[in-house]
């Protein structure tokens, strides 16, 4: 038996990034069927299909994932050694990097990130702009913000993009509300009315209505909300339920009076990335920048 090219490694990475073969090929300048080719040899190698379709979107299966973790390490040590060296020193750069993400990434990673650049690059402050609706990848194509935090199926040609986490979805309500009363399940789930999320794109709440629809099933919407952090605290003083990233749901359980659920859905994960433009693709200070965040994000 030939010994494994591992340059398939490379390949790999990029699919776990852009979950998507087209995009893995351009961010690797490689044609879609060398990529499918690369794609199709890996999973004989691991003997597991690697990336499924899971709600309308391609997903890492668990073997996938668990390689991801394994291999993540040394390629961003291979990174590290092998790129040119430079004069750049993050210790005494003067740099600010605007960075575009929901109340939910920011309560969730600036606390590591900030710190993580207090200690290494005490002199590069980031400026954080506030997510709208509908705004997300348009803000870093058009250059008014250097990175984007957040979860895009399909991203422009032009940006370039590295998987950060995953994050299961929960359902909350208050504590008392009437379904805990009930048998929790699809139908409870559905016979009240529910906090829908409007901030970034919408892509999170759409991806529970698609679910829904592809069961001939809908939701009432009782209120639309801008804000992640703001929902729980409008659930607790309400008979609505919402469905929200388990890191904001539990954070906010005891402060806010709610209770988490299961929901009844079969919802992928929730994956987040980071995207930057082309343009930046050689700025090795943007380039660290960049390192640092997946390094302290895929721990």
């Amino acid at each position: 038996m030939k010994n494994a090219d591992l340059n398939l490694l490379v390949h790999f990475d990029a699919l776990m990034a852009t979950r998507s073969v087209s995009r893995a090929a351009e961010q690797m300048g490689i044609s879609q069927p060398a990529m499918s080719a690369a794609l199709s040899r890996l999973r004989r190698i691991f003997n597991d299909p690697l990336f499924i379709r899971e709600a309308g979107a391609w997903g890492p299966t668990a073997k996938a994932r668990e390689l991801n973790l394994a291999f993540r390490p040394l390629l961003d040590r291979w990174r590290l050694e092998s790129q040119p060296k430079s004069e750049f020193d993050p210790s005494t750069t003067r740099r600010v990097i605007s960075i575009y993400a929901s109340d939910y990434l920011q309560y969730a990673v600036m606390p590591k990130i900030v710190s993580a650049l207090s200690e290494h690059a005490p002199g590069l402050v980031v400026r954080v702009v506030p997510a709208k609706l509908f705004h997300g990848l348009n803000m870093v194509e058009t250059n008014h913000v250097e990175l984007v935090l957040g979860h895009f199926p399909q991203p422009a040609p032009s940006l370039r993009a590295r998987f950060l986490f995953e994050e299961r979805s929960v359902c909350i309500v208050r504590t008392g509300h009437p379904c805990l009363k009930q048998r929790w399940g699809l139908d409870t789930f559905l016979a009240y009315p529910h906090a829908d999320l409007a901030a970034h794109t919408r892509n999170f709440g759409q991806q529970i209505d698609d679910t829904l629809a592809a069961m001939d099933r809908t939701r009432q919407i009782g209120a639309t909300l801008a804000s992640y952090l703001a929902c729980p605290f409008v659930v607790g003083s309400s008979n609505l339920i919402a469905t929200l990233p388990f890191s904001v749901a539990d954070g906010f359980k005891k402060i806010s009076g709610t209770t988490l659920l299961e929901v009844p859905l079969a919802l992928p994960l929730f994956n987040v990335s980071v995207y930057w433009h082309e343009r930046y693709q050689k700025d090795q200070a943007h380039a660290w920048v960049r390192q640092l965040i997946g390094e302290i994000l895929s721990r």
